[in-house]
């Protein structure tokens, strides 16, 4: 599977709704990855779908997390759609305690040992990485600090989850980790801001007192929504399935037209879309291959814990 998949993660348990609330915390990047706003829910049951083909690297350690503040009983499964590859990860509480399991014992998805949130902070706040901002800011230290905000300023009975979790990972030692080379590390006006942050969830009371100063009402943090193949010019929609995920997934590749132009975009994934299907052996891009028988550094996906 490598690095790209389409997640699609289902929650069973009686709180879909603080389900629904946490992954808006917990998953990097969350209302750009995943639709929250048409997310399927039931009494017992909460399903969210990728908005895009995702490089979650942290995916089996942030649902153990999540899950880890939810009831004995409650369940996590994500079924992933990779690059030739399928697997279902199934997350379970039990007495108290995570368990995982994978029904592809063979998966060669990248996986990370860590949370995603800390290094997403550090991609954003370090030197070492740069580029265009995501069109909704929630991954910067100031957008997902209001992102949090705006979703758990009335949440009393959420506090105390969201209280220990941000004081988890607004550690500076915690996202300096991150840095390959000393030079890497934040400037000492960010580990101070960081350091001032953190204090204000020192506690639950300073955590709900902060949140509620900091709550914006007029902003909004609509997700975004999964886009489907039949969304594409024909001449894509011609491509397989397989090749037109492993090319980024329908989003990624309507953003590129939409950013590009259909002409140079065409050249672009003519060229690489020819180069997958002559890897699978599939032959050369011919018109005849039904829907259902790139690199997408247009959209900063260059970032681990941001994909």
């Amino acid at each position: 599977m490598s690095w790209g998949g389409d997640f699609q993660i289902k929650y069973k348990g009686g709180h879909p709704k603080q389900f629904h609330k946490l992954a808006k915390m917990i998953i990097p990047n969350s209302i750009i990855r995943f639709d929250f706003d048409n997310c399927e829910m039931s009494d017992n049951s909460a399903e969210l779908s990728c908005t895009r083909n995702l490089s979650w690297y942290s995916a089996d350690e942030d649902m153990s997390k999540l899950l880890s503040y939810m009831s004995d009983g409650d369940s996590i499964t994500m079924e992933i759609d990779g690059e030739g590859e399928y697997e279902e990860v199934d997350i379970s509480k039990q007495h108290g305690n995570i368990f995982l399991t994978n029904t592809n014992e063979e998966s060669e998805r990248y996986k990370s040992d860590d949370i995603g949130i800390p290094e997403m902070l550090f991609q954003e706040m370090s030197s070492r990485y740069g580029g265009e901002p995501e069109t909704k800011d929630v991954t910067s230290l100031d957008g997902y600090v209001q992102l949090v905000a705006n979703t758990f300023a009335d949440d009393e009975e959420l506090m105390p989850v969201v209280q220990n979790f941000m004081y988890e990972v607004l550690d500076k030692d915690r996202i300096n980790s991150y840095a390959w080379r000393d030079e890497e590390r934040l400037s000492q006006e960010n580990c101070d801001k960081l350091d001032d942050l953190r204090e204000k969830f020192s506690t639950v009371e300073s955590a709900s007192l902060f949140l509620k100063e900091q709550k914006k009402d007029e902003l909004s943090f609509d997700s975004s929504e999964k886009q489907d193949i039949s969304s594409l010019p024909d001449w894509v929609q011609a491509y397989p399935k397989t090749v037109i995920n492993a090319l980024g997934g329908p989003a990624l590749l309507k953003q590129l037209i939409d950013k590009k132009g259909e002409a140079e975009a065409r050249s672009v994934i003519e060229l690489l879309g020819g180069g997958i299907m002559d890897e699978m052996s599939m032959g050369s891009y011919d018109n005849d291959y039904d829907e259902d028988s790139f690199d997408d550094d247009y959209e900063n996906e260059g970032k681990g814990a941001k994909r």
